[in-house]
C-alpha cells in the first residue's frame, strides 16, 4: 500500500478567522528573522486547496482562545469555515474552544457541540495562561468525558510554544481522571518528546499529535511511534509553519512503519476518534 492509498487527516490546522489570524500570523512573522519562511500564506482558500494537492483528505481546524469572553465568537466562526468549505475536496472538521475564566464554559461547549456540529476542543495554555489542572475545567473536561469529545492541549507556558518536561505529569493524570476523553498532546511536547513518549507508555488514556512547531519536527522515534501507533495522530500546524505537509509526510513515511502503523497515524486513529464523539 503506497500513501497515495492511505487516508490522510491532518488534525492540526489554524484555519483562523480575520483579526485573529491575522495578529497569529504577525507573531510568527515577527519571529522568523532571515530563516525559512512559512509555508503558507495567511488565506483559508489556498492553504485548503495546497493541502489537498499535496494529500490531505481531511484536516481538524482547531480556534482557541487566548482570553474570556471570546470563545463563542470563535466557535462560529469555525462552524461558518466549515460551512464556507462544505463542498471542497477536502472534508473539514470544526473545531472549538473555551477558556476556564469563560462564565458557562460548560454551556458554551455544549453549544458548540449540539448547535454548531464542531468535534474537537482545542486548549491552548500558554496563549490562555493556564494550566491544564485549572480546576475550572473539570466540568468541561466532565462534559467532554460524557461524550467523547476529543480535547487537543497544546500544554506549556513557554511563549515559544515549547512545552517542558515538568509540564507534562499535568496532562497525564488529567487524561487518567477522563478515561473516555480523549487527550491529545499537541506537538507531542515538543521539545519534550522522548519524555512524553515515556509518558504515554505509562498512561493509556494519553494521547499525541507529531505536528512540528514552527522549523522543528518533535523529536521522535520509530519504535515508540511503532508502539504507540494507535494513540499518535498526524498534523502540521497549517498555515503557521515552515514544513510544508508534503515535507511532513516525507519525515513520517522515512522512519518505515509498518503499513498497520502508518495508516493509523496519518488518518485512521483521527477518523474514528471524530466518529466515537457522542454528538
Amino acid at each position: 500500500m503506497s500513501i497515495q492509498e492511505m487516508t490522510v487527516v491532518d488534525s492540526h490546522v489554524h484555519l483562523l478567522p480575520g483579526r485573529l489570524g491575522e495578529k497569529v500570523r504577525a507573531f510568527f512573522d515577527a519571529g522568523l528573522g532571515t530563516e525559512k519562511p512559512l509555508a503558507y500564506p495567511n488565506d483559508h482558500d489556498f492553504v485548503v486547496n495546497s493541502l489537498h494537492r499535496e494529500g490531505v483528505d481531511t484536516l481538524w481546524t482547531l480556534p482557541y482562545a487566548h482570553k474570556p469572553g471570546i470563545a463563542e465568537g470563535l466557535n462560529e466562526a469555525a462552524a461558518e469555515t466549515v460551512k464556507q468549505f462544505s463542498e471542497s475536496p477536502v472534508s473539514i472538521v470544526g473545531g472549538l474552544t473555551v477558556h476556564p475564566g469563560d462564565d458557562e464554559a460548560v454551556s458554551i461547549v455544549r453549544n458548540a457541540v449540539d448547535k454548531l456540529g464542531l468535534r474537537v476542543l482545542k486548549l491552548h495554555c500558554s496563549v490562555g495562561s493556564f494550566s491544564i489542572d485549572d480546576t475550572r475545567l473539570l466540568p468541561v473536561f466532565s462534559f467532554a468525558n460524557e461524550r467523547r469529545l476529543p480535547v487537543v492541549v497544546h500544554l506549556g507556558h513557554n511563549v515559544n510554544g515549547r512545552t517542558e518536561a515538568e509540564e507534562l505529569p499535568a496532562i497525564a493524570m488529567t487524561a487518567d481522571s477522563f478515561p473516555h476523553m480523549p487527550m491529545i498532546l499537541a506537538h507531542c511536547g515538543h521539545h519534550s518528546a522522548p519524555a512524553a513518549l515515556k509518558l504515554m507508555r505509562e498512561h493509556p488514556t494519553l494521547l499525541a499529535d507529531l505536528t512540528p512547531v514552527v522549523r522543528e519536527f518533535p523529536d521522535v522515534d520509530a519504535a515508540n511511534l511503532e508502539h504507540l501507533s494507535d494513540r499518535i495522530l498526524f498534523g502540521t500546524d497549517a498555515p503557521n509553519t515552515a514544513i510544508s505537509v508534503t515535507e511532513c509526510l516525507t519525515w513520517i513515511t522515512g522512519m518505515k512503519l509498518s503499513k498497520p502503523a502508518l495508516t493509523s497515524i496519518l488518518g485512521a486513529n483521527a477518523l474514528a476518534l471524530i466518529a466515537n464523539v457522542d454528538a
